[in-house]
């Protein structure tokens, strides 16, 4: 169910704003669990050797709130420009069918932020015409930095996932433990330590910047007649329409999915670039994170 309201203020020099607010609200949403996980190490029943059994559920929720910002000004008939802001938070128990709860048989921590929560996201662009009869369009999107889940790195339950997430430490002096930004960690939680949330990490922001400049040029102008027989303005035959666009102008660095595993050497980091494609891959990706140009050029008759 999704609800939206929103409301409109006509400003001077052909400026109009918009104030919105939009609340999602997600009921039996996909996931999954393993109807014959083990028990928690420790309990009355200890790891053997586990058939997984695998189910897919539907009972996932979803909840999000967004206050949106549009502001849209024509100044005049050279210039148009338009910016956006939402601010927003998104919590759920679930991000889809893959989504598995840490502690197989108990669902506490699994509700928090959504792979969607993204608190702050803004952009700007517009259409601008030169006297070169050249037009430049801009788009600038900054985002603040999604969730990633934060994981001990091996089989903690006995699910064959590597899902389980660390304790919080009680006991600092405790071997094994690990610091981080997010505090002392233990990758071998007790039944008695609490442990993070799902998705209790954030990664940092993006900055995108791209660039489109087009030029168009008519030549071969040819008299039309009207049904009486006299002559009409002239009107150009050809048309050559030359186009650059240039993407991530500033070739800006935005880091790709974030290592959640503790036990990695670069936890809290990415190992690629947004957008890159897989590791494995040999295809180029278009939405690959580097600067890129393409030129085009278009000829009509």
């Amino acid at each position: 169910m999704q609800t939206l309201l929103s409301v409109e203020q006509q400003l001077p020099f052909h400026t109009v704003v918009a104030l919105s607010y939009s609340n999602t609200h997600g009921l039996h949403q996909l996931r999954s669990r393993d109807l014959n996980a083990p028990l928690f190490p420790g309990g009355p029943y200890p790891l053997g050797n586990n058939n997984p059994l695998f189910v897919v559920e539907s009972e996932g929720l979803y909840n999000q709130n967004q206050f949106i910002t549009n502001v849209t000004s024509h100044i005049n008939t050279n210039i148009s420009l338009y910016g956006s802001y939402t601010l927003g938070r998104a919590n759920s128990n679930t991000d889809g069918l893959t989504t598995f709860p840490a502690k197989p048989y108990s669902m506490v921590g699994e509700y928090g932020p959504a792979s969607t929560d993204v608190h702050n996201f803004a952009t700007f662009g517009g259409s601008i015409q030169s006297i070169w009869k050249t037009t430049f369009s801009p788009l600038l999107t900054v985002a603040s930095g999604p969730p990633f889940n934060i994981t001990v790195g091996h089989d903690l339950y006995g699910t064959t996932l590597f899902n389980g997430r660390p304790g919080i430490a009680s006991d600092p002096n405790k071997p094994g433990l690990i610091q981080t930004s997010y505090g002392l960690l233990d990758p071998n939680p007790t039944p008695d330590e609490s442990t993070l949330s799902r998705n209790s990490g954030r990664g940092p922001g993006s900055v995108q910047f791209n660039l489109r400049a087009s030029k168009a040029i008519w030549f071969g102008s040819v008299n039309s007649m009207d049904g009486g027989g006299k002559k009409q303005e002239a009107k150009p035959r050809y048309s050559l329409i030359l186009t650059l666009q240039i993407r991530n102008l500033t070739n800006r660095n935005n880091p790709g999915p974030i290592i959640g595993n503790i036990a990695a050497p670069l936890f809290g980091r990415a190992n690629q670039a947004a957008g890159s494609p897989p590791q494995t891959g040999t295809m180029f990706s278009e939405a690959a994170n580097n600067r890129r140009l393409e030129f085009q050029t278009r000829f009509t008759f």
